[in-house]
């Protein structure tokens, strides 16, 4: 089974990703990557996240068409890249990956309507979860051919659990990112008698980052945007509660029972969550530590491999 990936930008997950497909049988993988979307780009090179794995940037050349794959995963419509793969392979079935969630916006909302003809020529969606379920829905993919879990990481980075380091975010210090809204909610909570530091790391490589969460006890994200969140996955693999907003995405799949969801913008909800969990008891830090391993289970490599597989030989029957 032959199988290629377009892709628009580099992510340490998706490296992780693509490395388990491509060591199960029966998989011919090749992946091609437009490196001019500098997305995540800043922290590791192309070798760091694509080693030994065939891959080349995203020009499509002879050797590629020759090629021509079975199944085509692309990112969404607004890459130019991806678009000319979605037409230079047309006998491949076709499968659309996105993470735009459902809102109530003009542009979401009309584009069912301008979208329309680059859309059907795809065979299924793929998508972290329910909001952006939603939003395929709304595109005009069938129930039957919408999958959830596009994004997975290796969670066994993440196993080890130490403790004592107190809050922590993990992220870019971008103002969707709420960092604003943390510093001020934990200056409120500090103001109150709140005794734990709070950690702020903005540039960590793949190999760094698990160091960072097993040394925290809680893993915050105060996002007023967040289509999913792979962070949440991987601090749940850690075994960390979890306090996030209502604008991440993967509250539905990840943070059940394992933390708090405030809401966004909010720096008094999001204060009172960081006393409420600094206040509990460490046995129920251990459930809900337990809880989120459970759950980052379904967004493991292997988990993901297994489902990109299952899609393929659905779209092929």
């Amino acid at each position: 089974m032959k199988v290629l990936f377009v892709w628009s930008g580099l992510t340490g997950y998706m490296g992780d990703c693509w490395r388990e497909l491509a060591r199960r049988d029966g998989v011919d993988l090749k992946i091609a990557v437009d490196l001019s979307d500098k997305y995540f780009g800043g922290s590791f090179s192309a070798d760091d996240v694509l080693r030994n794995l065939d891959w080349r940037p995203a020009t499509l050349q002879d050797d590629m068409r020759d090629w021509c794959p079975d199944v085509l995963f692309t990112v969404g419509w607004h890459n130019k890249m991806c678009r000319v793969a979605v037409e230079a392979f047309p006998n491949a079935r076709k499968v659309c990956c996105f993470d735009m969630p459902w809102e109530w916006r003009f542009r979401k909302v009309a584009a069912r309507f301008v979208l329309w003809r680059y859309l059907r020529r795809f065979d299924a969606a793929f998508v972290p979860g329910a909001i952006a379920a939603k939003y395929a829905r709304w595109l005009g993919f069938d129930n039957g051919n919408i999958f959830k879990g596009l994004f997975s990481t290796d969670i066994t980075r993440f196993a080890a659990h130490d403790g004592g380091g107190g809050f922590l975010f993990l992220g870019r210090e971008v103002p969707e990112k709420g960092i604003d809204v943390l510093r001020k909610a934990y200056d409120l909570y500090k103001g109150n008698g709140g005794k734990w530091q709070m950690s702020v790391v903005s540039n960590a490589s793949p190999s760094e980052v698990a160091k960072y969460y097993s040394e925290a006890d809680c893993f915050v994200l105060p996002s007023r945007w967040e289509p999913w969140g792979v962070v949440l996955a991987e601090a749940a693999a850690a075994g960390l509660p979890i306090i996030c907003t209502d604008k991440c995405g993967a509250r539905f799949e990840v943070v059940r029972d394992t933390g708090m969801v405030v809401k966004s913008g909010d720096v008094g909800a999001l204060a009172a969550a960081m006393h409420k969990i600094e206040n509990m008891s460490v046995a129920e830090r251990l459930v809900m530590g337990a809880n989120g391993k459970a759950l980052a289970q379904s967004y493991s490599c292997q988990a993901w491999a297994d489902r990109v597989i299952n899609i393929c030989n659905q779209l092929l029957k």
